[in-house]
């Protein structure tokens, strides 16, 4: 249906550019390469919870390190199935970090501090859940990844008077709530 009401949607498919560019993505949709999440499930990362983010962020850049070289042994033909399952994975060690800055919020530059692990909302206004406003299927700007599955979410820091989504990102329209591990399913 998405090649009727979209010709860009198929012709990019063929673009010498957008293949190039793009090239990875391309190969995971037709699975002749390995997504790069399920890689990093299974590189095993040693840190522990005690770790200090500053030490976190140390074990992440070697992890990266690591990662690439098995990035590359896959795309040579490894199968991921023949990594053994780690008991802490590299992609443990994002959500780790990723916790410890929740719990003083400093993803964007107004570094307000509140715990959203606990329900604190920060200057964004975000908790530790994601408010949806709409998930569908977008045919819009980027030919490159047109169709794409498109989440838009409530709630920005930066409060552009120029923005297209002001609606969705100032949370003037309802969301629905939904939690991190119900988001990734």
């Amino acid at each position: 249906m998405w090649k009727i009401t979209n010709p860009d949607a198929e012709a990019v498919l063929y673009d010498e550019l957008a293949q190039k560019s793009l090239a990875r993505y391309f190969a995971a949709t037709q699975n002749k390469k390995t997504a790069k999440f399920l890689i990093a499930k299974r590189l095993p990362a040693r840190f522990d919870p005690n770790d200090t983010l500053e030490t976190l962020w140390k074990k992440h850049e070697k992890s990266t390190e690591d990662f690439h070289k098995i990035e590359q042994e896959l795309d040579t033909g490894k199968e991921p199935n023949e990594l053994p399952k780690p008991g802490k994975s590299y992609f443990d060690l994002k959500i780790e970090i990723a916790n410890r800055i929740i719990r003083q919020c400093h993803f964007c530059s107004r570094t307000c501090g509140v715990n959203r692990l606990t329900g604190e909302l920060g200057y964004c206004k975000c908790g530790d859940s994601l408010t949806v406003s709409n998930i569908f299927a977008h045919v819009g700007e980027e030919p490159e990844l047109v169709p794409s599955g498109t989440i838009f979410t409530l709630g920005c820091t930066i409060r552009c008077r120029h923005c297209q989504n002001w609606a969705i990102s100032q949370w003037m329209e309802p969301g629905t709530e939904c939690k991190p591990k119900d988001m990734a399913r």
